[in-house]
């Protein structure tokens, strides 16, 4: 009798990780993992190795339906501790909210993002291998009305920030971009949309002693098509170009702008991701330099077994910043001045991961990462940097 008692009042792993009551629904969560790194500091020589134990505690909250209209928040907090170099520890914070709306002819979707980080960086971001505190916010919102069965307009609205930590010579960067378009459903499956768009981006210097960052101004549009192409290729494709303006200043630029997202799915159990986007950005480190940005991505999901609970992914990259010019402070003697001078970078990224569903709320995985980064800009470290993870996920 006692034993069937304890097993009555049991509690499953499960029901601790859903906590429904009518149309909200509490999903508590747990990432770790473990990452072995050939070069935790973005070096071209003297490269340190590291393990990497990340222990990172969440709980999403949900209301309503993702089928429909609902409100998603997940909060996560991150342990980030480094073996060897103690220095590099840190807490992280990340908070991201989700919502749809849909009433009539009106659609709002709408997605906040706000990360507290802590790390050294890469990617083009020379700092000496230094821990760099930043805080990152990412908001974008859309709202689209049907206006016949065939014919929509839409509303967007981007904001994006980062800000570094004040002891750090970078600039911190903010970016406001509303879109204006209009979208036609020219086929069954496919439709064609054209938007046109106006931003600012103002940069922030940490120091008094940084040069004033003068404000970017920019206008641009696009022409594209978005849904399914063929029974397997769905995904968007659209191109237009965009001009860019320092204010107060004479140089100006312009150059074309693409954003493409394709999947082909082979069969039910493969499927291969290609996207590739051309746009204009600023320089967190050098005033005034306009960079045109090519980025190239593949990614293929392949399920190996027939029940689909052991997925394997191929990812490979390629990254091209192409600097109008750069400049550059030097200083002799006491004499400062600012040279203009060419640069270019290549990033290469590519994995290989591997992730088993054991139950539906529990997941394990195990990875393989390279990065490489060469610059043209001496000031700038080359780097390469191989990493192996493996790590485990509750909750659903």
């Amino acid at each position: 009798m006692a034993l069937t008692s304890a097993s009555a009042f049991a509690i499953e792993p499960a029901e601790l990780l859903l906590i429904q009551k009518g149309p909200t629904a509490l999903k508590p969560q747990l990432e770790l993992s473990q990452t072995f790194t050939d070069n935790v500091t973005y070096r071209e020589n003297d490269e340190q190795t590291d393990f990497i134990t990340t222990i990172s505690p969440g709980l999403s909250f949900q209301v309503g339906s993702k089928t429909f209209n609902f409100v998603d928040l997940t909060y996560f907090f991150d342990r980030v501790q480094h073996w060897d170099e103690d220095e590099l520890s840190a807490n992280q914070h990340r908070l991201s909210i989700g919502a749809r709306f849909e009433k009539s002819r009106f659609l709002l979707e709408g997605l906040d993002e706000i990360k507290n980080l802590s790390s050294p960086l890469g990617g083009g971001i020379s700092a000496a291998g230094e821990k760099i505190d930043r805080i990152t916010f990412f908001d974008v919102y859309k709202l689209t009305y049907d206006l016949t069965e065939k014919t929509a307009v839409y509303l967007e609205a981007l904001h994006a920030r980062n800000d570094f930590d004040s002891d750090i010579e970078l600039y911190d960067s903010y970016t406001l971009s509303p879109t204006l378009g209009f979208e036609y459903n020219a086929f069954s499956r496919t439709s064609l949309f054209g938007e046109a768009y106006y931003g600012l981006t103002e940069n922030e210097k940490n120091f008094d002693s940084m040069a004033d960052y003068p404000t970017a101004h920019f206008v641009g549009a696009f022409v594209g098509a978005r849904g399914s192409f063929t029974e397997k290729l769905v995904g968007m494709v659209k191109a237009g170009a965009e001009y860019r303006w320092y204010q107060g200043e004479d140089n100006s630029s312009t150059a074309p702008v693409v954003g493409m997202s394709l999947t082909e799915r082979f069969t039910d159990r493969s499927a291969l991701q290609l996207s590739y986007t051309r746009a204009q950005r600023e320089s967190a480190q050098f005033v005034g330099s306009t960079y045109v940005n090519d980025t190239l991505a593949l990614d293929f999901t392949q399920h190996v077994t027939a029940d689909g609970r052991l997925r394997a992914v191929l990812s490979g990259a390629y990254s091209l910043a192409d600097y109008e010019f750069v400049n550059v402070t030097q200083t002799v003697g006491n004499t400062t001045t600012v040279v203009q001078t060419e640069r270019t970078d290549h990033l290469v990224t590519a994995g290989l991961t591997f992730t088993y569903d054991v139950k539906l709320w529990f997941r394990a995985f195990a990875g393989y990462n390279f990065e490489y980064l060469e610059s043209s800009l001496a000031s700038i470290a080359d780097y390469q940097v191989n990493r192996v993870t493996l790590g485990m996920q509750l909750g659903y």
